[in-house]
Parts: C-alpha cells; structure tokens; sequence
C-alpha cells in the first residue's frame, strides 16, 4: 500500500520551502528556493506553481500517495475561501489571490492555506514542543514577527483571520512606524530587517563597529546575522540592538501571558537562531512586565522547528482543517 504524504508550502518573505510530509510529521523530501529567485510579479506564482509539479512528479516516481496541499503564506488569510488578504508585506505579488482554488483547478487535489505563523503554530501541536498541550501560544520573529494561539486545542483566527496576529501589538506608544498603519509593533524591533534597520541607524553616529567589518564598509548590506555575530564580539552598538529586540519580545511574552495565561509559549522563526543571546534577555524581560505567578506557570520554549520555513507546519495546517487529530505528546 503507497505511503500517504502532503505536499507541503511555506511561502516566507526570503524563502520558499517545500517538500513532502508524511502524517506522522516524517519528511519524505525538503528543498527551498528563494521566493524571488526568478524576480517579482508573476515569476512568483509561476515558481510556486512550478515547485508543486516537481514535487507530484517526485511522489510519483516513489509511488507515493500525494492526499492534499498544505500551504503557509506570509499574510493574513481568508480560510474558507482559500484567498490571501490585501495586507502581505513581504510578498505583495500574492494580495488578493485566491490560491487555494487556482492550486484545486491546477492539481485537481485538496488544498488548505493559512498564515504561515499559524500553519507553523499547528507544527509545534502536531509534531513539536506542543505536542499534548491545549492551550499555549506561538512568538515567531523572522522577515516578520508573527504569532498564533491555541485554545483547548482549537486555532485562535478571529472574525476576519487577523486573530493571534502578536507581532503587530503596540510595545511602544511612541514607537517605531510600522507597513501596518501602527507605531510600536514587535515587528519593528525584533524581525530580522528591523534588527538590522536599528543596527544602521545606530552605525550614523560613527562610532567604531565590529559592524562595519561584518559587511565589508557597507552598512546597506547589514544583515540580523551580523547584528547577531558581532554582539557575541561585544560590539556595544550590536549588543544595544539585541537588547531592544529582547525586550519587545520579552514584552509580547508578557502580554501573552497576562492575556491568555497558557501553559505554554513558543518562540520560533529565524531571529531565534540566535537564541542563546535573546533567550535569557526574553526570559528578564518577560519577568518585569507578567504576573510573575502566571509567568511561572508557562513554559517558554525555542521551537525544535527554529527555521521559519519549517514544512511541517503546512503539513499540520492541512492536517487540522481534515480532521486529522494530533499524536498525545
């Protein structure tokens, strides 16, 4: 009998991530391309589009049995029917797409989509850290900064899809703007490019830098990674900007906390590959802004997934809207 698998999308703001995912969260195959690797427009769609041929020609010639489509997309999504909203930043050639049924006429299968954060918070209760929890959170910081809620096992969407939507809760009145319309989001201190936004900003003032070693003179090519790096070198400028990043995700964790009390919060997404500097950081300020009995009382986590991408929350995604029920953890 032919092994059942899903195939598997996540569209990030860098990075398109794809692969074949049996139920039990085995990956059977997992490559990724950048998102815009063919250019803008409708390059995108025509990779994506191209990517999910290669993958059923794959699953072919290993007689393996494709049931569905899973998809992940960096905005927020009208769920029932299978359309990306007009509010995706990091891909704006998808707003207003009605994906899941182009991919149902294209590959006459199944297809469910969702926020890749949301998708990826289903990984973390299906194959993850959360595995047997029914009520925790999920904190991703990467292109974005992005989030998802679980409640008694069940998704947190919202009226309009825009539930758990953490990244853009305010941490600062009189903050930094955001592609939103707000002021004081996580996002514009703790994802990757906002990392590196504050690291260049900073660097104006002319003081020396391990920073500008890292890339090579040009603060234009600054990157989260060497933001990262050069506060492990004790740059004061890199290790100021941690510290900012910490503390906004340090006060999400907080707020989750005194707003859902969970058992448990995730924290994922590429920025948390950088986690033995922000962790500890996280875990200090978490302290000073929660109920310190309702904070001792969650766990705080670094999903295994650490890569945004991770396929296995299209996967679950496609999992949960079929009905197919989580392993006990």
């Amino acid at each position: 009998m032919a092994q059942t698998v899903i195939l598997s999308l996540d569209m990030g703001g860098t990075t398109l991530s794809y692969g074949l995912v049996q139920p039990d969260g085995r990956v059977r195959l997992r490559r990724s391309v950048g998102t815009f690797a063919r250019g803008s427009g409708k390059a995108v769609l025509e990779q994506l589009l191209e990517v999910t041929r290669t993958l059923l020609e794959v699953a072919s010639r290993r007689r393996l049995r494709v049931s569905g489509i899973g998809i992940g997309v960096p905005g927020t999504v009208d769920v029932a029917r299978g359309r990306i909203r007009d509010n995706i930043q990091n891909v704006p050639e998808f707003e207003g797409l009605a994906l899941g049924p182009l991919l149902r006429r294209r590959f006459s299968l199944p297809v469910h989509l969702d926020n890749d954060v949301n998708a990826h918070t289903l990984g973390e209760l299906y194959f993850g850290r959360a595995r047997g929890v029914r009520n925790f959170a999920m904190l991703a910081a990467g292109t974005g900064v992005g989030g998802g809620i679980v409640i008694e096992g069940k998704l947190v969407r919202g009226r309009r899809g825009y539930g758990g939507e953490t990244g853009h809760t305010t941490v600062s009145l009189d903050g930094r703007p955001c592609f939103c319309g707000s002021i004081g989001c996580i996002k514009t201190y703790a994802s990757g490019p906002d990392i590196a936004a504050q690291a260049r900003e900073r660097l104006q003032t002319a003081r020396p830098s391990r920073l500008l070693e890292l890339c090579g003179g040009d603060p234009q090519r600054l990157t989260a990674q060497e933001v990262f790096a050069a506060a492990r070198a004790s740059d004061p400028i890199a290790l100021e900007v941690v510290e900012i990043a910490a503390r906004a995700l340090g006060a999400g964790v907080a707020n989750l906390v005194n707003l859902l009390n969970p058992e448990m919060i995730v924290l994922g997404g590429g920025v948390l590959e950088a986690s033995d500097l922000l962790l500890p950081r996280i875990k200090r300020w978490a302290a000073s802004y929660a109920f310190a009995e309702a904070l001792r009382g969650t766990r705080l986590v670094v999903s295994r997934f650490i890569e945004r991408s991770s396929i296995r929350g299209a996967a679950a995604l496609f999992l949960y809207e079929t009905g197919g029920p989580p392993r006990s953890g």
